[in-house]
């Protein structure tokens, strides 16, 4: 048996797809590595005595996963409710706060935890915020990134909590009229201030990369095993 292309345009369009799936596949083997590394680094960098403010204005190293201890005090004015989370099923907000801590140059944003989205979308959930100067643990992480397709907030209208589609911080900021820390920090699960949460280096596990990769070998595959069909001669004896 040989191959002999009856259709070269066919065969060009299968060649590509055959690279492009090739390589989806390579890059989600690329994206579980770098998951792996990142849980690997939060594993470890958990494990350290917590930082202090004065660390947090030096911006010289990647603080990223290191836990740190701030005294200060809660915005109890003003609140964000990221829509569309999900936790343990249930659907709501993640709460952020900002936080005015003693000796940090910046406020610094606080992801307090998961919020149920209630009866109705219409009305938002109240937020409990301590009033008094409190002093807090949690771990620094980048803000969570997503792909803008609109505005920050639905409406133009500004009330309080203000329910966002994706983190922003200059804007956030702007509202406020002040300025962010370029890390904002996740509270420690057992903290008086936190809803529901949990520390999580990744959203989406290594092994799910795996199992994407796989696929796309597998369509890379059967595009192959499709083309020899296709393109299968006889010799001529």
């Amino acid at each position: 048996m040989f191959l002999r292309i009856r259709n070269w345009k066919l065969a060009l369009l299968a060649l590509l797809f055959f690279c492009l799936f090739i390589s989806l596949g390579r890059w989600q083997l690329h994206r579980a590595e770098e998951k792996e590394a990142l849980m690997q680094a939060m594993a470890e960098r958990t494990k350290l005595s917590p930082l202090a403010a004065k660390n947090l204005n030096v911006n010289e190293r990647d603080l990223r996963f290191f836990r740190i201890q701030l005294q200060g005090e809660f915005d109890t004015a003003h609140s964000f409710l990221l829509d569309n989370k999900t936790y343990h099923g249930q659907v709501g907000y993640e709460l952020y706060t900002p936080f005015k801590a003693k000796g940090l140059n910046k406020f610094i944003l606080i992801d307090r935890g998961f919020i149920p989205l209630g009866a109705s979308r219409d009305i938002l959930p109240s937020v409990k915020t301590p009033t008094e100067t409190v002093t807090i643990l949690g771990m620094l992480n980048q803000p969570p990134t997503y792909q803008a397709l609109g505005a920050m907030q639905e409406t133009t209208k500004t009330s309080w909590p203000l329910r966002i589609e994706y983190i922003q911080l200059d804007k956030m900021a702007a509202l406020l009229n002040t300025s962010f820390s370029s890390y904002i920090l996740t509270l420690a699960p057992n903290n008086p201030a936190a809803y529901p949460l949990e520390w999580q280096a990744v959203n989406m596990d290594p092994q799910r990369h795996r199992g994407y990769a796989l696929q796309w070998f597998a369509f890379a595959l059967t595009l192959l095993i499709l083309f020899a069909a296709l393109n299968r001669g006889e010799k001529k004896s």
